[in-house]
């Protein structure tokens, strides 16, 4: 086990199969139907980690990039193989710890976003809003991109999103600003499946998204932790 906080997500789009799971509680996707449930069992072994919660999954999370370190969450992309929902799976997916707890006194919401294009090429991003920030563009964003298995560092990272009007994400739009680079990188995605919980006094709306980015197909998570009782920035 480790002392610092992690959490696991993969993604299964041939057999439609996606999850996220972190310490206390587990959002598991089959066939797009959400199942809210507690657990899981993460345990490290060495670089890789076992994820596992009895009849609904066992997995080994293999990471393949380096390290991102987000605001005090260190990313990595990963290799998932093992089983979920009863099916075999073998896909992408991510490993996060938490080096540096959000300061939820001093935040509204933090959203954080990967997009798998493949195991060598990716976009991982964290944004955190201040309080009483009026929307994204006060928000404090951090970004990596990951393109074929080399780093690149991101110098701003826009993220704009439409929600439905129970501040769940629907679809969004990305501008990727890198050092030397006149123009932005964009992409954009759209839902593919969701679902809302409340954990330790936070809203948190978890979803798989479809993504594209630089004209390439891709698949990864939007989600976004709010306080109860605060409005979901656009």
């Amino acid at each position: 086990m480790t002392d610092r906080p992690l959490s696991v997500s993969f993604f299964h789009p041939d057999r439609q199969i996606y999850g996220t799971a972190r310490a206390g509680a587990t959002l598991l996707f089959a066939d797009r139907k959400p199942v809210a449930l507690e657990g899981p069992s993460i345990e490290r072994e060495g670089d890789r980690v076992r994820a596992s919660l009895p009849e609904r999954f066992s997995l080994e999370l293999e990471p393949v990039s380096e390290e991102v370190d987000l605001a005090g969450l260190a990313v990595r992309v990963c290799n998932v193989r093992g089983e979920a929902a009863g099916k075999s799976v073998d896909c992408l997916g991510t490993l996060a710890e938490t080096r540096t707890p959000p300061a939820w006194d001093e935040l509204d919401a933090i959203r954080s976003i990967s997009v798998l294009l493949d195991a060598e090429n990716a976009l991982l991003a964290v944004a955190r809003r201040p309080r009483a920030a009026l929307g994204h563009g006060d928000e404090l964003v951090s970004a990596a991109l990951l393109q074929a298995g080399e780093l690149l560092s991101v110098e701003e990272a826009r993220i704009s999103t439409v929600y439905d009007k129970d501040g769940r994400q629907r679809s969004a739009g990305l501008e990727l600003w890198l050092p030397g680079e006149d123009f932005p990188r964009r992409g954009s995605g759209t839902v593919v499946a969701g679902s809302s919980l409340e954990l330790e006094g936070l809203l948190v709306h978890a979803a798989v998204f479809q993504w594209r980015l630089e004209e390439r197909e891709g698949i990864g998570a939007y989600e976004v932790m709010v306080r109860n009782g605060t409005p979901t920035a656009a």
